[in-house]
């Protein structure tokens, strides 16, 4: 049985002792079909680049062996090397463009900085793979509530890099703080020392007894400390 880095019974030798170029091309396929099978789990546009017709390599005896270079990448324009480790030992490059469409979130319009996405902001699209930033969303729950910290034109892959979660404490306003010891729950006044979003922990000022105190910030706009 050949290893996975192998490609087998593909010879294709034209006479004369002369290794074919579509059976190298025919290798390089093979190869690259199967790792983006294993990789990705979905289907891929593969196509392999030309090679120079007036190419005259040895037949290998041996299966030719195909490879990703140390460091290459995968998706989009990149190069397998291909080689002979028989007798007669040879190797080279082909070219190769692999494409994996992914469905991706992005914006249904142009949208201003500052704006607090909704449903209606966003949208699905397919994209290549290889050309989308880093940090791409593919879920709609991901980007509905939050804020945009540019400003995006229509139909611009979301990022995590663009959002972030909106400011609903404002430094200096007034706030419930809701103090929980046991199973008693009570509320004070206070003021916020600082902005905050969802989740964020902030100091707020407690109005009656003029103590500090940090908490985190509620949906409900309130701040929650433990005791």
């Amino acid at each position: 049985m050949c290893l996975t880095w192998l490609v087998c019974n593909i010879s294709g030798a034209h006479a004369g002792g002369v290794q074919s170029i579509d059976s190298i091309r025919k290798a390089a396929r093979q190869f690259i079909t199967e790792h983006t099978k294993t990789v990705y789990q979905q289907p891929a546009e593969i196509n392999i680049g030309k090679l120079d017709s007036r190419l005259r390599l040895r037949q290998c005896n041996l299966p030719l062996d195909v490879y990703l270079p140390t460091g290459s990448r995968d998706l989009g324009r990149f190069t397998l090397g291909v080689r002979c480790s028989g007798q007669k030992p040879w190797s080279l490059h082909v070219p190769v463009t692999v494409t994996i469409y992914q469905k991706v979130i992005v914006t249904a319009r142009s949208l201003p900085r500052g704006k607090i996405l909704t449903g209606n902001d966003l949208k699905f699209a397919k994209h290549d793979k290889s050309k989308l930033p880093a940090g791409y969303m593919d879920e709609l729950t991901e980007g509905v509530g939050m804020e945009l910290k540019r400003q995006l034109s229509n139909g611009a892959p979301l990022t995590t890099s663009m959002i972030r979660k909106p400011k609903i404490i404002k430094r200096g306003q007034r706030v419930s703080i809701i103090a929980r010891a046991g199973g008693m729950e009570v509320r004070m006044a206070g003021k916020a020392m600082a902005h905050g979003a969802v989740g964020d922990r902030i100091r707020v000022l407690n109005l009656k007894s003029k103590k500090k105190i940090e908490g985190t910030v509620t949906p409900s706009g309130d701040i929650r400390v433990d005791i």
